[in-house]
């Protein structure tokens, strides 16, 4: 079985050890290693995987694959890309040279008594609970008007994290433009948690 890490161009460089093979077609090549066992979710295994990304994300511009993809031989990977040409070939372009920076806002979640709530009442609280609310909706046209220019894309994901209603959002940011986007971010920016840069995970689809 092989693990796949990632998918770069066929003609990008990068440094690939003994225990990796590359596998190329359609223009893409899929960065991959061979697993004789069940896929573990051991934190250290996971960890070790998301650094060798790292690791090829800081040479060449790579399509991020999420932990634990599997495919059964080098016939079946070559099939893969052969069916997401269009898709992963337009992906390399937009992401070309980027970074993932993300900003956290957090606001405190309203308790609710369940019990006393129909199943409407319910649904409705649910829904609210996943809205943006409007200081939040007007911290990120801030950011993001300060931001213009620096940026390709930004999107948000709404969350619960720490007992707290999370909206982190996420920009694709030209490694050209880091430098003045964290200087302009961390002007603008009083209130959120800011990490990154990151291999572009929130920007494959």
């Amino acid at each position: 079985m092989l693990l796949v890490y990632g998918v770069i161009a066929e003609q990008a460089v990068v440094d690939v050890a003994p225990e990796f093979a590359v596998i190329k077609a359609a223009g893409l090549a899929a960065l991959v290693k061979t697993i004789n066992h069940s896929i573990s979710r051991d934190s250290a295994e996971v960890l070790a995987y998301g650094q060798q990304i790292q690791q090829w994300h800081q040479q060449t511009t790579l399509i991020p694959i999420r932990y634990g993809s599997v495919l059964i031989d080098e016939a079946a990977v070559i099939e893969y890309l052969l069916a997401h040409q269009i898709d992963y070939q337009g992906m390399l372009v937009e992401l070309a040279d980027c970074e993932e920076m993300g900003v956290r806002l957090l606001s405190e979640l309203m308790p609710s008594d369940r019990s006393a709530l129909s199943g409407l009442a319910y649904l409705q609280a649910r829904k609210q609970a996943y809205s943006v609310p409007e200081f939040i909706e007007q911290q990120v046209s801030e950011m993001n008007k300060a931001l213009a220019g620096l940026y390709r894309q930004q999107n948000l994901v709404i969350d619960v994290f720490n007992g707290y209603q999370s909206y982190l959002l996420s920009y694709l940011v030209p490694r050209s433009n880091l430098g003045l986007f964290r200087q302009v971010l961390g002007d603008v920016d009083k209130d959120g948690v800011v990490s990154g840069p990151w291999p572009v995970y929130s920007f494959v689809h």
